[in-house]
């Protein structure tokens, strides 16, 4: 039998809601089994107590025959409900030392992050149970102090927070609270599937633990709340030290983290990550890579990679990057349009005003070596080179960048630094020339190099 204080309902997740920051807009994570049905039936029964728009999101990890399906039944849920619905798909592939389970959540919650508006909320329909099977995989992990905390009932994401009402809800009251309205849910069909570390536990070593200690879950998820108030101080404690710097999700300062002690170093780097919903650089790693930035000069480019990241060092500063490789920016001729593509990573460019023709002679692509680029027609030209110097753009980047030619002769660095002959060509047609890069560290470097003054 369950162990219960109460039963589910919309008054107690209406307390349980009260105690979270007062967000502007409530999204709900709606895969449409038991748990996340429950949660969005019981916010649309709140929705004239609730002040807050109240909108569900569906993510479909691709992972499913019948993905389709699922999203196809949700859409309808919510229409019968008049919800506001929203649905995305993810590209979720496993690293060599990570789970397809694990990439999923990491796929997931940066989806997340970009969806949020200002003070939004992502509610989740984590439960008791959910709790303890978390705590008791980070404890076969090794976790430290933040894994044994087990899953946070609320805390920062990008522009608002992701919270967690239901945790010490079990999965039956959420079976319950559905039954006495007739809803029916999905059942996915890989919850049996014991080759998922979650399965095996559900399945076959938590009734052992129940016969054995009965209420494990319950014992589980106080673990979970007390290890959480040492994390939450601990975590508190670092972001007052580090200052808002820990919140770019490019850019780490390095005087900044070598200000620390080296167990400190190592506790700084694990919160940046984690606040960013980068998956946990191994220690050995983050160690060795510790000890390379201590020991190296200014010009050294010390790296470590885990999975599909990278963490760099340029000058004086550590950057994160998602994907092994950038892709650089594609080889192509100009001849007719307002944009041109430039790949995956690098965009497009586009040019703004009334249509015109393409001079001839109009290629793009990245930098070629000595190349170099004259702003003035009286002026004198300057290597590439030296203006990615004094950008400060990183090397790894530079490919990402493109330049535009003409006849051969660069014209355009990305939509900062523009040839005369260009210039003179933009300003007799009325038009202007826009980079639109889509990899966030090459629009880290767009932006910032745009508010330099360029001679």
């Amino acid at each position: 039998m369950v162990e219960r204080r109460f039963r589910f309902s919309g008054e107690s997740l209406l307390d349980r809601l009260g105690r979270l920051p007062p967000p502007g807009g409530y999204w709900v994570g709606f895969s449409g089994g038991a748990d996340s049905t429950a949660l969005l039936q019981a916010m649309w029964e709140l929705r004239e107590r609730i002040d807050a728009p109240l909108r569900a999101v569906h993510f479909d990890h691709g992972l499913q025959q019948d993905s389709k399906d699922w999203q196809a039944r949700c859409r309808a849920f919510c229409e019968e409900r008049d919800i506001p619905y929203h649905s995305e798909r993810l590209d979720v592939r496993s690293g060599n030392r990570r789970s397809l389970e694990e990439e999923a959540r990491n796929c997931r919650y940066r989806a997340v992050a970009e969806l949020l508006g200002e003070r939004e909320m992502y509610l989740t329909a984590h439960h008791a149970e959910d709790q303890a099977e978390t705590l008791f995989l980070n404890l076969m992990r090794g976790s430290g102090i933040e894994g044994l905390a087990g899953i946070p009932v609320v805390r920062r994401l990008a522009r608002g927070w992701v919270a967690r009402p239901l945790l010490d809800v079990h999965r039956a009251e959420l079976e319950s609270f559905l039954d006495d309205r007739q809803i029916e849910w999905l059942e996915d069909p890989s919850n049996t599937d014991l080759a998922f570390d979650r399965n095996f536990l559900r399945h076959e070593l938590f009734p052992l633990l129940e016969e054995r200690w009965p209420g494990v879950s319950r014992r589980l998820a106080r673990t979970a709340r007390n290890a959480r108030v040492g994390a939450s101080a601990l975590a508190r404690f670092i972001e007052d030290r580090a200052g808002q710097w820990l919140r770019d999700p490019l850019r780490l300062p390095l005087d900044k983290l070598l200000d620390f002690d080296e167990g400190m170093q190592t506790l700084v780097l694990r919160q940046w990550l984690r606040q960013h919903e980068v998956p946990a650089l191994p220690e050995a790693r983050m160690g060795e890579f510790l000890q390379q930035i201590a020991s190296s000069d200014h010009d050294s480019q010390p790296a470590v990679r885990w999975d599909d990241w990278s963490i760099r060092r340029y000058r004086n500063a550590l950057w994160l990057h998602h994907g092994l490789l950038l892709s650089g920016c594609a080889k192509k001729h100009w001849t007719d349009g307002m944009a041109i593509d430039l790949g995956t990573d690098s965009g497009r460019y586009v040019l703004h005003g009334c249509e015109t023709a393409i001079p001839p002679g109009w290629r793009v692509a990245p930098r070629e070596k000595g190349m170099r680029l004259r702003p003035h027609a009286k002026g004198h030209s300057r290597k590439i080179k030296h203006y990615f110097q004094s950008g400060g753009v990183p090397p790894w980047l530079r490919l990402g960048i493109p330049l535009l030619y003409w006849d051969d002769e660069p014209v355009a660095l990305g939509d900062w630094v523009l040839g005369h002959r260009l210039q003179d060509w933009l300003g007799g047609n009325a038009l202007t020339l826009e980079w639109q890069p889509v990899d966030p560290a090459l629009r880290f470097i767009r932006d910032r190099c745009k508010q330099q003054e360029w001679t």
